[in-house]
């Protein structure tokens, strides 16, 4: 994702330079923020386990769960996405499988829940992780044409 957005930079400057009408302008700088926003996110998400609370970083700064506070931590799949849920006393988060080391967090909050608070997809989920390679796929795609848009708007025939 890093090296897409340095790539990204020549095409978005060339983008504002060339002079297009505003509200194509504005439409284009719209999307650059929005890539910037979630490059800085992928960057920055986090999840750190500690005896006390789970904490969910991400751009829009740490979300805090404590540990106390946790009814149920269950599993559930959708075709090839997978999430850890968390229901707590105030509030329900999912934990997508994008994340690096998906079944070590997994690990991490059995160790740190009690089972009884265990929901009974969580051990199948556990058991039966889908490694998302599209994820991996989309962003070398995404390096590849931005290379190529760079090959052929710098260096023509």
């Amino acid at each position: 994702m890093v090296i897409a957005t340095i790539i990204s930079l020549p095409i978005f400057a060339d983008v504002i330079m060339s002079g297009l009408e505003i509200k194509m302008l504005v439409m284009a700088l719209c999307l650059m923020v929005l890539f910037y926003l979630l490059t800085i996110n992928n960057i920055l998400r986090k999840i750190t386990i500690s005896d006390s609370r789970v904490i969910v970083s991400g751009i829009l700064g740490p979300k805090q769960i404590p540990l106390d506070e946790i009814t149920i931590v269950d599993g559930m799949t959708i075709g090839t996405r997978q999430f850890i849920t968390i229901s707590s006393s105030k509030k329900n988060h999912l934990i997508p499988n994008s994340f690096d080391n998906f079944s070590g967090i997994i690990d991490e909050l059995m160790n740190r829940i009690p089972p009884e608070k265990h929901g009974g997809a969580l051990s199948a989920l556990r058991d039966n992780i889908i490694v998302r390679k599209s994820d991996i796929t989309g962003a070398w795609i995404t390096v590849i044409l931005l290379a190529i848009i760079i090959l052929i708007r710098y260096f023509p025939h």
